[in-house]
């Protein structure tokens, strides 16, 4: 900021409004994580130590839990931490979680709180104008588990129950609610206490530990500013995760910023409207992830200046005059060609044994290839013979320090390889934005949004629509696929490019078709413009691969039918969900559709294109109470 604004002041503040207090629950129990000086608690570290020690010795236990969800949730009360937050990172976690509690018949709310609660409730509903919302939300919502105290909370909720929640917890009626991490962020939802269930988490690929600015994100939830003298933090021990781990995470360094920007084709076509491609390019110099990179490059080459040291220091250190350095080298490029051809032939071999299989089976029908294959194999061969004779009449293969030599060119390499590592960081680091920023340029021009590095037409049209796939809509506008469709089509149609599946994307070779068979739409003409739709994207992205700028999202397919049937008024407790769908992520997409509607209505008026008159019905039919009031 002081770069780009002038001068500037920090103000720091590190206390919090209210005390935290954290502890470690071992066996049901808490225990206090830190002494009152702020340093760790022994006690409880041995307590952990000997835990993890048991289980250790004990091994087909390990991987049973230490506390058992109902006993922490007595131990929170009878130490008068309610109302708390209990983090499960999974939904099905969360429902699970409510269940226990429903068959225990746990009840944690007085007479008086029950009325209170029946009153919200009753209040809440007349507000509601869908009278299918609320069929919908007296199916799916457990009243008796509100009226004792205990909730869930994830995103895959319908929006008004969320609400409710979220008000009922708020003035204290609700005692323990069961959330994922998404709690812990942009709702004012503070507990006196914070249960965090686990101290792993599935990040979309493996589990991995919380760092330290999860666990201070989850923790700023405890402790409420007016009301509470002092908040609590409980992380519930695992068998498997170390007490060291815990300590060093929760006493790590405060959360760190870390710019996300990156250039999009949206902020391409608006930023060259307005500036010449240098001045784009000059701005994005000014940006905050430009300056971490400056930052970064100057680590990188304090790193590099020690790199190189120690290199000319090992080279000049090499003392066996018999056998010079450029004789070690090229034994090891010879070894490096050799190790690939023997991966190679091993790849050829084994490719070579499955067609011999599949002729067994089906008869001759690869003795071509086979030939081929064979040429390429004995080539190798050759070759490989060629090189090892060329090793043996080198002096380091003679040489009796040949062991001593062949280890101290390893580290040289392992240095060369770092040095080079840093290089091309360096190299990458302070044209990033630029460059992207070129090759997004360079497919607009190819796809004729841009035309002398200024937007045309069709260029000004899509800039004026925000999103992740901005280009495959405009196009497939500008191209005129969508004409012609009915409103509702409309909206089945480019729910595609709104909304994000929430199942496993399907793979690109899968031509279409899911595994369970055909995709079925609800008509021939969204059938038609679907096809169309991911031709378009497959298209786009190809141009992308050749330039290594993955940007577009895949066409979603979950929602097609959910969408259609929403902008027909059918009633929403009728609407079948996708499968592995939740509620709340079928209303998200309808709100992402709906905001992408929106944007094509003022971008079509601007236009004046023939497609603003259903597009602007579709707008209209997609206004259902839950979308206007929370849009």
């Amino acid at each position: 900021m002081a770069e780009n604004r002038g001068g500037m002041e920090t103000v720091f503040h590190d206390k919090r409004p209210v005390e935290l207090k954290m502890w470690l629950a071992i066996h049901n129990r808490f225990l206090p994580l830190f002494k009152e000086d702020g340093g760790i608690d022994q006690r409880t570290w041995s307590k952990a130590a000997q835990e993890e020690e048991t289980s250790y010795r004990v091994g087909r236990y390990r991987n049973l839990p230490s506390n058992d969800l109902l006993h922490v949730i007595d131990e929170l009360k009878s130490m008068d931490m309610l109302p708390a937050i209990y983090f499960i990172f999974s939904r099905r976690g969360c429902r699970e979680a409510l269940q226990r509690c429903s068959y225990h018949e746990f009840d944690l709310t007085t007479a008086a709180e029950k009325q209170a609660i029946d009153q919200v409730a009753a209040e809440r509903l007349a507000e509601l104008k869908d009278r299918d919302e609320e069929a919908l939300f007296r199916r799916m919502v457990d009243a008796r588990l509100l009226r004792r105290g205990l909730a869930e909370h994830h995103a895959g909720l319908l929006p008004y129950h969320k609400e409710m929640v979220e008000q009922l917890f708020q003035r204290g009626l609700i005692k323990v609610v069961f959330a994922t991490e998404t709690l812990s962020l942009g709702i004012n939802m503070p507990a006196r206490a914070v249960a965090v269930s686990s101290f792993t988490k599935f990040d979309g690929v493996n589990f991995s530990n919380l760092t330290t600015g999860e666990l201070t994100q989850l923790m700023g939830r405890a402790g409420r500013r007016g009301i509470d003298v002092i908040g609590h933090g409980v992380i519930l021990k695992e068998s498997d995760v170390e007490v060291g781990t815990i300590y060093e995470v929760a006493m790590g360094p405060t959360l760190v910023v870390e710019s996300k920007f990156l250039p999009s084709y949206n902020m391409a076509l608006n930023l060259l409207r307005i500036y010449t491609p240098a001045e784009a390019e000059a701005l994005m110099q000014r940006s905050f992830g430009q300056f971490q990179k400056r930052l970064a490059e100057d680590q990188t080459q304090e790193r590099l200046v020690n790199v190189r040291t120690r290199l000319g220091d090992m080279r000049q250190m090499w003392d066996d005059t018999e056998v010079p350095l450029e004789d070690v080298e090229q034994y090891f490029k010879l070894e490096d060609r050799r190790r690939s051809i023997r991966i190679e032939l091993k790849r050829l071999r084994r490719e070579a044994g499955a067609a011999r299989h599949s002729q067994r089976g089906h008869g001759r029908g690869h003795g071509r290839s086979m030939g081929g294959a064979e040429r390429l194999v004995q080539k190798l061969e050759i070759e490989g013979k060629g090189l090892l004779e060329r090793q043996r009449k080198l002096k380091v293969v003679r040489s009796p320090r040949f062991g001593e030599h062949v280890q101290r060119y390893g580290e040289i390499r392992t240095l060369q390889r770092e040095l080079e590592q840093g290089n091309r960081e360096l190299g990458g680091q302070m044209d990033e934005y630029a460059r992207k920023l070129r090759r997004l340029c360079r497919i607009l021009t190819e796809t004729g949004f841009l035309d002398h590095d200024k937007p045309t037409a069709k260029g000004l049209f899509a800039s004026r629509v925000y999103g992740e796939n901005t280009i495959l809509v405009a196009e497939a506008v500008w191209a005129g696929w969508l004409e012609g469709l009915a409103s509702e089509e409309l909206c089945a149609v480019l729910v595609m490019l709104a909304a994000e599946d929430r199942n496993v994307p399907r793979r690109r070779d899968e031509g279409g078709a899911s595994r369970h068979g055909p995709r079925r739409y609800p008509t021939h003409a969204i059938a038609q413009c679907a096809r169309l739709v991911r031709t378009l994207y497959f298209r786009f992205a190809d141009m992308e691969k050749d330039l290594d700028e993955p940007n577009l999202r895949q066409p979603s397919h979950d929602f097609i039918d959910f969408a259609y049937k929403w902008a027909t008024a059918e009633p929403l407790d009728q609407i079948p969900l996708p499968t592995n769908v939740d509620i709340g992520d079928a209303i998200k997409a309808m709100k992402s559709l709906y905001s992408l509607l929106r944007q094509l209505e003022w971008a079509l008026r601007q236009a004046k294109h023939p497609l603003f008159e259903p597009v602007s019905r579709a707008v209209a039919q997609m206004e259902r109470d839950v979308i206007k009031r929370t849009y």
